[in-house]
């Protein structure tokens, strides 16, 4: 639309994000320079998930836009220029192709390939999909997008590390029963978040795992899909777990972190403690 736009990473880009980005030819700029008229944050709720590069922004505190389908974080809107935060979209692919076709504007099909991966990723394989997520793929495909191109791009051979750490998730972990949901929490050097959705496969309903390295926490979290409809908001109890630790956290409903200074197993207590109050 006339605009110069470079797009950015904060400290790392994921191994499907690399496959996808090579099958359409494109490249990410990791930790980029801030030396423009306006940054937009993408999928981001706050500085804390970006890392280094957040608190860059936060220091120099340049003409800033969010565009975000996370739980909203009240500093980001009241720093935000442009401020759009839309939890009800299951994907940010979705948000994004709701602006474009509002814009009225054309996208290419590599494009279209990029924001259809995002969709298949953010909605976990179409798991978490809505009626609107369709429509947004067949706006995709026809535009362009190819779903097989786009799904053999995505596929990342598991490797050892993870295999291990997966299995020492199921290893470590602890079961709590409250009110006949089964709660269950584990610790992780890394994966935590797959190990989270691994244990959800396995039985559990609320998944919490954790590392801790060098005096900070992180804990990801992932709950069953029909105990967020009206028991449960992880997004918000991460948020209200992570202040408690002076930290940050958040996220969707059923999927969500927080990081924070603290020990595993202050923050595991306190953890539980939040969900029995939500729970019963």
């Amino acid at each position: 639309m006339g605009a110069q736009v470079r797009a950015g990473a904060s400290e790392s880009v994921s191994r499907p994000a690399q496959n996808i980005l090579s099958a359409v030819g494109r490249e990410i700029e990791v930790d980029p320079p801030l030396d423009a008229g306006i940054i937009i944050l993408v999928d981001t709720s706050s500085f804390e998930h970006l890392g280094k590069l957040g608190e860059r922004l936060r220091q120099n505190l340049p003409t800033l836009a969010v565009l975000d389908h996370h739980a909203p974080v009240e500093e980001m809107r009241q720093i935000a220029r442009v401020y759009y935060v839309r939890e009800d979209y299951p994907s940010e692919s979705e948000l994004i192709i709701d602006l474009i076709q509002r814009l009225g504007a054309k996208i290419s099909a590599d494009v279209a390939n990029l924001l259809l991966a995002g969709i298949v990723s953010d909605t976990g394989q179409f798991r978490l999909a809505k009626g609107e997520t369709f429509s947004a793929v067949d706006f995709l495909i026809k535009c362009g997008a190819d779903y097989k191109r786009v799904l053999e791009a995505l596929k990342v051979p598991e490797d050892q590390s993870k295999r291990i750490a997966m299995l020492k998730a199921a290893q470590r972990l602890d079961i709590f029963n409250i009110k006949d949901h089964l709660i269950v929490f584990s610790e992780v050097g890394s994966f935590e978040g797959d190990a989270a959705v691994m244990l959800l496969r396995i039985g559990a309903d609320v998944a919490m795992v954790g590392s801790e390295e060098k005096g900070n926490v992180r804990l990801c979290g992932r709950v069953r899909e029909n105990m967020t409809l009206d028991k449960l908001h992880l997004g918000k109890l991460m948020d209200e777990l992570a202040r408690k630790f002076g930290g940050t956290g958040g996220g969707h409903a059923g999927a969500a972190s927080m990081n924070c200074p603290g020990n595993l197993k202050d923050v595991r207590e306190q953890a539980l403690i939040l969900l029995r109050n939500a729970l019963e």
